[in-house]
């Protein structure tokens, strides 16, 4: 299957390497997009657009991790995707934006340990939060691929969600910046699916990129 891998708000397309090598040692092709360092004033179609015009691919899974789950609907939509994957990632409501939302329950959704820190900035935090999990080695390895994406726009947007193709939320159990709890109840209320739980950190990617492919090629088989 093509997979097209969308890197979340604090990672570089970088990030993704170690899944690439572990997905495509089964067969399967992957397209890794950028959105851009920081690109404050695009709109989620906007977005979209972009993935499009990298990704020549057919029937493919989008996987979009943590703040691009907010892009996924429209990546989708513009991509005629097969089905989609939200990895540690935001699952929007089709009603409310991110800011709303935040305003109301941002405790609900992020550890409040979390909330107003830039791991690229300090990197003591990005070791604390994003890759707890992960051996020295991979850890040094993943400080190299930090970058922000800021879609200041797409936060303050109502974003489409998509509930007419093939969903899966995958929740990693030791998430310490999204709440495991809060990813669980929202792919079961605004998606209609079970999380698949899998082992790690905000990074199962980077941490565990095997147990994330099992997870990605038991879906892509259903």
């Amino acid at each position: 299957m093509d997979i097209v891998l969308v890197h979340g708000t604090t990672q570089s397309p970088s990030g993704w390497l170690r899944l690439v090598r572990e997905l495509e040692l089964i067969g399967h092709r992957c397209v890794v997009v950028d959105l851009g360092a920081d690109d404050a004033h695009s709109s989620s179609s906007e977005f979209a657009a972009a993935v499009a015009d990298q990704a020549v691919v057919r029937d493919p899974m989008v996987v979009a991790h943590s703040g691009s789950g907010l892009l996924l609907g429209a990546i989708c939509s513009a991509l005629d995707a097969r089905c989609q994957v939200f990895l540690a990632a935001i699952v929007p409501d089709g009603v409310h934006s991110l800011t709303e939302e935040l305003r109301q329950h941002a405790a609900e959704m992020f550890d409040p340990g979390w909330i107003g820190v830039d791991p690229v900035a300090d990197h003591d935090a990005a070791r604390r939060f994003l890759f707890h999990d992960c051996d020295d080695e991979t850890t040094e390895w993943a400080m190299t691929t930090l970058r922000s994406f800021h879609p200041a726009a797409v936060y303050d947007e109502v974003v489409p969600v998509d509930t007419t193709r093939p969903t899966a939320v995958v929740v990693p159990v030791e998430d310490r910046t999204i709440r495991p709890e809060w990813m669980r109840r929202t792919a079961q209320q605004r998606l209609g699916v079970t999380a698949v739980e899998i082992g790690g950190g905000h990074f199962p990617h980077v941490a565990a990129p095997a147990l994330v492919t099992a997870a990605l090629d038991e879906f892509a088989s259903g």
